[in-house]
């Protein structure tokens, strides 16, 4: 008989990655959620996933054999209190995910405040070069692949470690459940302040995953952050450093060239040359991580050399939306002062001598306050001009929690960058539009939310369309 799971809160990337899993393990899957956006509403669509628009412990089906809860339930939701009342089996997606896909696998766990997303996708893709055939959850879309899950045909399976909390009945980070056999960790730094209010609670939980990595394991770490290398000082797995002087793995040579970026690599002590296809000069690092696991589980070096050449990134990392005239459309996921400036200082080497634009949404958690008020002026004064959106759902945070967008024009300008703060996405169309397309320049969009009408509406500028 075909088993039924129930997904309640199936709309996220991580959920619908989920229910896709077990879509292709022969489940029959259901879900609700509030809203469906694209593009998880077509994914969920295709894979034949039975859909309810709204909570409602009618919409649980009888003979349900598991139920999985998401972490936007809360309790008082219909569709818990149902399944608590009336005993169901039920699991966070984080649980799910470990007991029925990443168990009896050798788990590949890729976790860091920055690059968690690229490392894993590129570490997926070698595996897949090398003929492993890895199952993978990762949460962007790997350009390598359809799709940002897959069940593993083979020994490995790749999961992008996610530190933030399970569910209403499991306060503890995701990546926990994962139980790596091989953890890479990226750059390190206090990130989502909601969860973890202090840096030394975000190290704690890092300094957990490491304990939990066997002695016949390995650890490789970005060693340029204080953080990332306090997270495995008390390690009793073997770790390996990479990154600039003083590292094991110490990358050099760093140069732009074809688009992308030539670097050496130190593996097992001797310097490996390599070029990717990708645009950021940081993915040096991020790739950095994966060829020094490759080198770990004695992947052929020419092997290794191929992925690094034909890996295609992440959605939503330095992507090119469109140009018209000499303007060039770009969007990046960016959700914190470091990956903001890592962003904005690599465009010169890709774009040599056009003007930088940024357009900032204060999207994310963090930046929606003003955790991050002093750091943001540095980070957004790499681009020549900044247009600010105002903070998403300002009314939800109170005035002195709240990322100050005017002190934060006022801040840039006083470094002599052309600032301005904007209502809302329709103001600034007003002003991308306005601009003299015919210009050497880059207009970036950077937000951690939903860009797809803005991104809609650039393409549609540079096919000519409406303004």
């Amino acid at each position: 008989m075909v088993k039924k799971v129930f997904l309640s809160g199936i709309a996220g990337t991580g959920m619908s990655a989920l229910a896709g899993l077990f879509k292709e393990a022969g489940w029959r899957v259901y879900g609700s959620d509030s809203r469906f956006y694209p593009p998880v509403d077509r994914l969920l669509a295709d894979l034949g996933v039975t859909l309810f628009q709204g909570y409602d412990a009618g919409n649980i089906p009888a003979g349900v054999d598991l139920c999985v809860i998401g972490n936007t339930i809360s309790r008082g939701n219909p569709e818990a209190e149902f399944i608590l009342d009336r005993r169901l089996e039920y699991l966070s997606m984080a649980e799910a995910l470990r007991r029925h896909f990443i168990r009896g696998k050798r788990s590949v766990v890729v976790a860091g405040s920055h690059g968690k997303t690229t490392s894993a996708s590129f570490v997926a893709h070698m595996l897949e070069v090398a003929g492993l055939r890895p199952g993978f959850f990762i949460g962007g879309k790997p350009g390598n692949f359809t799709a940002n899950f897959r069940l593993a045909a083979g020994d490995f399976f790749v999961s992008e470690g996610d530190e933030y909390e399970t569910a209403f009945f499991d306060r503890s980070a995701k990546f926990f459940k994962y139980r790596p056999e091989l953890l890479l960790i990226t750059a390190l730094e206090h990130d989502h302040i909601d969860f973890y209010p202090s840096a030394a609670a975000y190290l704690q939980s890092f300094r957990n995953l490491v304990n939990q990595v066997p002695g016949s394991g390995r650890i490789i770490v970005n060693g340029d952050y204080a953080m990332a290398r306090q997270a495995v000082e008390r390690s009793f797995t073997p770790v390996v450093f990479y990154g600039g002087r003083g590292c094991e793995g110490e990358i050099s040579g760093l140069r732009p060239e074809n688009g992308g970026y030539s670097f050496s690599l130190a593996v097992n002590g001797r310097k490996r040359p390599f070029h990717s296809p990708q645009p950021g000069p940081y993915n040096a690092w991020n790739l950095a991580a994966g060829i020094l696991l490759g080198a770990e589980l004695g992947l052929e070096p020419a092997l290794v050399e191929r992925a690094v050449a034909t890996f295609q990134g992440v959605e939503r990392r330095l992507t090119l939306l469109g140009r018209a005239g000499n303007t060039v459309f770009l969007s990046d996921f960016a959700h914190h002062p470091t990956a903001i400036a890592s962003v904005l200082a690599g465009l010169p080497d890709t774009y040599p001598g056009r003007r930088i634009i940024a357009v900032f949404e204060p999207r994310s958690w963090s930046l929606r306050r003003n955790f991050f008020q002093e750091r943001l002026p540095d980070a957004l004064g790499r681009a020549d001009e900044i247009l600010i959106q105002d903070v998403f759902d300002k009314e939800k945070i109170p005035a002195g929690e709240r990322l100050s967008v005017e002190a934060l024009r006022a801040d840039l300008e006083e470094r002599g960058r052309k600032a301005c703060v904007c209502a809302d996405e329709g103001e600034i169309r007003a002003r991308v539009a306005a601009l003299d397309l015919a210009a050497a320049q880059v207009v970036i969009h950077l937000s951690n939310g939903d860009v797809r009408a803005y991104s809609d509406w650039v393409r549609s500028l540079c096919a000519g369309g409406p303004t």
